[in-house]
């Protein structure tokens, strides 16, 4: 009788956690059917749009002898903005050199300054050109010398 109990307690001991455990998959919201978030599959449904001037933004830092090159591009959500960020090349050119030459030695130092860069020349270009889709600021090359 006790070596029954010590085998039939623990095998349901394992039932108990593995019901849970299903349970769990199954009534999480933010899990989908095949184990991916809601959204991220939302994502893969959305057209997303590039834009990339051809040429890296280069100048020099502020307060040094150091030079920075970025290549950047800029993706949107729709064609329209696309559009805009083309026909305004030379904003988009002008505000991010801008942003650029603000940036000291030190600052670059910084573990999140791309990040950084990344959050102000978003909001500078929405601000500027008045577009509001830019899903994300991409660095191609980022170098200093």
């Amino acid at each position: 009788m006790k070596k029954l109990l010590a085998i039939v307690i623990p095998l349901f001991g394992v039932l108990f956690v593995g019901m849970g455990f299903i349970l769990y998959l199954i009534l999480n919201p933010s899990n989908a059917v095949n184990g991916l978030p809601q959204d991220y599959e939302d994502n893969l449904n959305k057209k997303i749009f590039v834009f990339h001037d051809d040429q890296p933004f280069i100048t020099n830092l502020k307060g040094g002898d150091h030079y920075i090159k970025v290549d950047i591009s800029i993706e949107v959500g729709n064609q329209n903005d696309v559009d805009v960020l083309n026909k305004n090349s030379h904003k988009v050119r002008d505000r991010i050199i801008s942003i650029l030459r603000d940036v000291s030695e030190d600052d670059i130092k910084r573990s999140d300054i791309q990040e950084i860069l990344r959050n102000r020349i978003k909001q500078e270009l929405e601000e500027t050109l008045k577009i509001h889709s830019i899903i994300g600021i991409y660095f191609n090359e980022f170098v200093m010398q």
